[in-house]
């Protein structure tokens, strides 16, 4: 470690008497900054665990493939996450830490507050995920992640997510903090201690608070609110937190989402992460900041392919997006809108347009007058529609006559546009343009298929905080190019070819081809997780349930005998958007000898609506109570109705089921319904094995 405790702490104090930020102190912070990656909730390729378990029943971090993978991203730090199972702390301790060291590669170990910790709930199967073995007790932490960097000097630092969310506060008080500060520091004086805190939490009365107790803090960053597609705000943000930070002597590192946020409407594109990353490059390279966290890098990117259900186009893989994010609300005269100044033919016979819009709220009265999707030609609107005239969920054709407004001309502007007619409230919204025909004049990009900000065509009015507008998107190699991006920043490369239009074909499936969801006009192309195929259990738009009835699908499988541990893993989405609850439930089931055990119970509007893994802070579930000493079990994955309802339309979709232990059939859902049997006794619901032919 060099030098004694005493004379560590003399030359922390001559340091801080020159300002510098204690990160710089430690030594834990080198010259231009970290660059890290770090694993995080719900993050679909951040993690490397083994394909098989262990003796132990579990699969473990996968050490030797996660240093291979961080050494080809440039990486210098990694967070090593311990939440999602019992095992990371050993995989810390005995095959992470020296392998990192070897690799040059150092290490903050990640834990979460209380409020990501599901524990101590009387059952094995309740338990969820949680920071263990120590759990809620940081002193124990301090101790323990003090002593490991003794043994390990790569192991710079530690930090506990969001101090201040929730309950979180209740504990982290400043008597608390003290203690975990006097046990970490009698053991090393010269660890790393830092918080999460987004970007509303830097007040002075919070700094004040934790500044004598914590070395720095990590922003995630988050566009004007909740958003992982607007890049704009960055060096603004930076710039009005480092003041207040460094008048405390605390480092700011920049935590960058390379992997979705379960609060924002659009996930992370290689072209928003690259922009992110230019824009913090400079404070990095000047050490006006400690660095770069990406969170969420895919470092796991050649597991699988690409969520399939994040191509939302209605043809090819491109569309135009108005999105915001959750738990945020637009302002009543703010927009976003696309635009490009188009050729006409001034004496054709005839001026329209055709095109298809979609939306995703829910249609429902409380959102009707809020939300405006708008067509200009020369900055006037010319067709107008709330997102609750249309179904939602679905892609909607719109034909329109311009021959009155484009006669005569041989050019005129026009624009796609999001306007915000009332303030929105908490309400997340990702409104698309696609599939542009137009008659009698020339519209380049019609199909959004070019999201290449030099080759695109469509221009871009940001006019809110909130609602962004931006071209998405997909391929099938978006987590490889995410990685490439954040690789060549690491490693002071200029970011590799963002792809366009000449990577894919544009498809232009016919409508007999087209997965139509459910009770809609227009189509999705995919909406399964990976793959083609997922179960979906729905109940139409205007149709009325009865209460406590169900559909499901279910399954019949066999029991590996012997092991000392099963568990149950599976990935659920719904489309619902809002706060009414008491309604839809997610439920999951097992039937064994000894009866019926509903083991999942969730209501449709906890989540947000996109694939998460069992029940956001669970994860896979332990069901080795149920079923060890079975040689067969029976699964169940239905759709509830708690209450009957008149108007409540819901799309439940369940995909890549797995097991520890139950030799599942077609749990992907690829191969149609093999294996399964589909159960809709009930005629207003309904269940079956969605697939979505020629992709």
């Amino acid at each position: 470690m060099g030098g004694t405790a005493a004379s560590q702490v003399e030359a922390s104090s001559s340091a801080a008497r020159k300002g510098l930020p204690k990160t710089r102190q430690k030594g834990i912070i080198p010259p231009g900054g970290i660059k890290a990656s770090k694993t995080g909730g719900n993050t679909i390729d951040a993690e490397l665990r083994e394909s098989r378990p262990r003796a132990d029943g579990y699969r473990h971090y996968d050490s030797a493939k996660l240093i291979e993978r961080l050494t080809a991203m440039n990486a210098n730090t990694y967070l090593f996450g311990i939440w999602e199972s019992p095992t990371d702390w050993d995989d810390l301790r005995t095959e992470f830490a020296p392998r990192a060291q070897a690799a040059g590669i150092d290490i903050w170990v990640d834990l979460v507050p209380p409020s990501e910790c599901q524990t101590n709930r009387g059952a094995a199967y309740l338990e969820g995920y949680c920071s263990r073995p120590y759990k809620m007790d940081y002193i124990a932490w301090a101790r323990a992640i003090a002593n490991l960097s003794l043994e390990f000097p790569n192991v710079k630092a530690w930090q506990i997510d969001d101090f201040l969310v929730a309950q979180n506060s209740e504990l982290f008080t400043p008597t608390y903090l003290g203690q975990i500060k006097a046990t970490q520091d009698a053991i090393n004086p010269n660890l790393g201690f830092l918080t999460t805190m987004y970007l509303g939490d830097y007040t002075d009365e919070h700094l004040d608070k934790l500044a004598p107790y914590i070395d720095g803090t990590l922003l995630p960053y988050l566009g004007g609110s909740q958003s992982t597609s607007d890049p704009r705000f960055v060096e603004s943000q930076l710039n009005s937190l480092l003041a207040k930070l460094s008048a405390r002597n605390l480092d700011l590192i920049l935590l960058t989402y390379t992997d979705r946020f379960l609060d924002a409407s659009v996930p992370p594109s290689p072209e928003y992460v690259a922009e992110v990353l230019r824009r913090a490059a400079p404070y990095a390279a000047a050490d006006r900041i400690g660095g770069v966290v990406a969170y969420g890098a895919p470092v796991n990117y050649d597991r699988r392919p690409t969520i399939s259900s994040n191509n939302l186009a209605n043809t090819g893989f491109g569309r135009l997006s108005f999105a915001q994010g959750n738990w945020t609300s637009a302002t009543a005269g703010e927009y976003a809108e696309a635009y490009q100044q188009v050729s006409v033919t001034p004496d054709a016979v005839d001026h329209k347009l055709s095109f298809t819009t979609f939306d995703q709220v829910s249609r429902t009265p409380s959102k009707a007058g809020k939300l405006i999707k708008e067509v200009l030609v020369d900055d006037i609107p010319v067709w107008r529609s709330d997102i609750v005239d249309e179904f939602g969920f679905t892609w909607v054709p719109t034909h329109l006559s311009l021959h009155s407004v484009l006669k005569g001309k041989t050019s005129a502007k026009l624009s796609l546009r999001l306007y915000i007619a009332a303030a929105t409230g908490h309400l997340p919204i990702d409104v698309g343009f696609d599939s542009l025909k137009p008659t009698g004049f020339r519209v380049l990009n019609p199909g959004f298929e070019d999201n290449n900000p030099a080759t695109r065509d469509w221009q871009f009015r940001q006019a809110s905080l909130n609602i962004y507008g931006s071209i998405e998107r997909w391929t099938d190699h978006q987590a490889k190019d995410i990685f490439d991006v954040i690789a060549a920043h690491f490693g002071g490369q200029p970011a590799p070819g963002i792809p366009t239009t000449s990577d894919l074909p544009i498809l232009n499936i016919p409508a007999a081809g087209r997965e139509y969801w459910p009770g809609g006009s227009g189509t999705i192309q995919n909406s399964a997780m990976y793959g083609k195929g997922r179960l979906s259990l729905f109940v139409p738009e205007r149709t009325a349930t009865s209460t406590s009835s169900c559909v499901w699908a279910e399954q019949r499988v066999s029991v590996t005998p012997g092991l000392p541990r099963y568990e149950l893993s599976w990935w659920d989405s719904d489309q619902y958007v809002g706060s009414l609850g008491g309604y839809h439930y997610k439920q999951v089931s097992l039937v064994t000898s000894k009866g019926k055990k509903l083991i999942s119970n969730m209501d449709v509007a906890h989540d947000v609506n996109m694939w998460q893994n069992g029940q956001v802070l669970w994860g896979p579930i332990d069901i080795t109570e149920f079923v060890q000493g079975e040689s067969e079990v029976l699964l169940l994955f239905a759709l509830c109705e708690l209450q009957g309802v008149g108007d409540y339309m819901i799309d439940v979709g369940f995909d890549e089921i797995e097991s520890v232990g139950l030799n599942i059939v077609n749990g992907n859902f690829e191969q149609g319904s093999t294996g399964w049997t589909i159960v809709d006794p009930h005629p207003a619901m309904h269940a079956q094995v969605l697939t979505a032919p020629g992709l």
